[in-house]
């Protein structure tokens, strides 16, 4: 008996020193990506140029999802969180001394090749850690009460991400230059590569961790067969895999679109606020899933999600978006949903992969997550540049940020579709 609770105690030490060592980093490198991009729209002013560096990520990360879906489960977990950091610590040395012996005045999209390569790269390692450790979790916390708690503490990483990353990467690269976002970078990398080694990575407990036995295997093959077969297996697996894309891709939308609504609407100086507001209401969404919300985690997420519907569609309501208090009272509301819509979301997937190899269903999981993410960075961009932006200057005339924010209430109006269809 002692021997099971001393087990059990090391399981969730090695969980809580892998989960801050993944929210640390990928904190850092998403902060950078953001930073890179704001800063490019600064230089350009087009929205598309901002998305640059967020497409390549995707597509890196989508092409080496077919190797880690089918190799990753074979190789030593300790040993892949090590070498991915190491990568991305690299990748961000690299990073640093392109842009340290590059002038400045030559960083534009023809000439972004070197700048690109790295990123994506970087976008490899850290999907290696993502889809490692989601498929890490069931094993390590099979209680299932405590399994809600670590699966909102793991979807942190996606919603803290989507709340502080672009607002602190804009607010670093105009208070400190491109330098400030790459500093944060390479310290979140040194601070979750000591996690990981001082993590309890002890040989008996690893070896006694269960076994994947799928009841009904979803096969090998390439990942859009293996995606079809998924689809086809049940309705809980179509409404997983819609309401994944649905939801990220809104997301991803947001992601490029606040902070250049932000930044072309008010400047750089209400970033700050933004960035307080952000965590605050992050902290007490997940303060609330922690306590209350996760026991009823499919309503919760429902009905918040809805919430954030309502404030994208605000957005582009003029009227809504000059009252300061609502406006800020909207970016709290939508930070305090992230945490326990993104952690609604992984408890749906972990359930479903409780009866299949979970490395491959979070493969399948996070393929049409980040394609979905693609086709959001690059239809966001060009809707808001190509169609929006010049209808208002032809037509009723454009205030700042104007037609960025009626882009995202087109947004709020795909969220209500995607809950309609849930």
């Amino acid at each position: 008996m002692t021997e099971k609770i001393t087990e059990r105690k090391a399981l969730r030490v090695l969980f809580r020193c892998l989960w801050s060592g993944q929210l640390i980093s990928n904190l850092g490198t998403q902060t950078s990506l953001y930073g890179i991009g704001l800063w490019l729209f600064s230089q350009s002013g087009q929205l598309l140029d901002f998305g640059l560096v967020a497409v390549v990520v995707q597509v890196a990360r989508l092409l080496a999802l077919p190797l880690l879906a089918t190799r990753l489960s074979l190789w030593p977990p300790a040993w892949v969180m090590l070498l991915s950091h190491g990568v991305g610590a690299l990748c961000t040395l690299a990073l640093a001394w392109v842009l340290l012996f590059v002038p400045q005045q030559a960083l534009h999209p023809p000439s972004l090749v070197p700048i690109l390569l790295i990123q994506g790269v970087a976008a490899i390692a850290e999907a290696t850690l993502v889809v490692r450790f989601s498929s890490l979790i069931p094993f390590l916390i099979a209680d299932g009460p405590t399994l809600i708690r670590a699966n909102g503490l793991f979807a942190t990483t996606d919603g803290l991400v989507v709340t502080m990353a672009p607002f602190l990467g804009t607010w670093l690269v105009s208070s400190l230059g491109l330098g400030g976002v790459l500093g944060l970078d390479a310290l979140s990398f040194v601070v979750a590569m000591s996690l990981v080694l001082v993590a309890p990575w002890s040989e008996g407990v690893l070896a006694r961790l269960p076994s994947p036995t799928p009841s009904d295997p979803i096969g090998w093959g390439t990942l859009p067969q293996r995606l079809r077969r998924f689809w086809q297996r049940r309705i809980q697996a179509r409404q997983a895999l819609l309401f994944s894309a649905g939801v990220m891709g809104v997301y991803a939308g947001c992601e490029i679109l606040f902070p250049a609504w932000v930044s072309e609407g008010w400047g750089p100086n209400r970033m700050a606020s933004v960035l307080f507001l952000g965590c605050t209401g992050y902290l007490g969404g997940f303060i609330a899933w922690r306590l209350w919300l996760g026991r009823y985690w499919r309503l919760s997420g429902s009905l918040l999600l809805l919430l954030q519907a309502l404030i994208l569609v605000g957005a582009a309501v003029p009227a809504l978006v000059q009252s300061d208090l609502l406006w800020f009272a909207g970016v709290l509301g939508f930070s305090l949903g992230l945490p326990v819509v993104t952690a609604a979301l992984h408890q749906s997937w972990v359930t479903l992969a409780q009866q299949e190899d979970p490395t491959r269903v979070f493969a399948l999981r996070y393929g049409c997550e980040w394609t979905s993410r693609l086709l959001a960075f690059l239809t966001v961009s060009l809707l808001a540049d190509r169609l929006v932006r010049p209808y208002f200057s032809m037509g009723w005339g454009e205030s700042p940020g104007q037609a960025l924010a009626l882009t995202m209430g087109g947004l709020g109006v795909l969220l209500l579709l995607v809950l309609l269809s849930e």
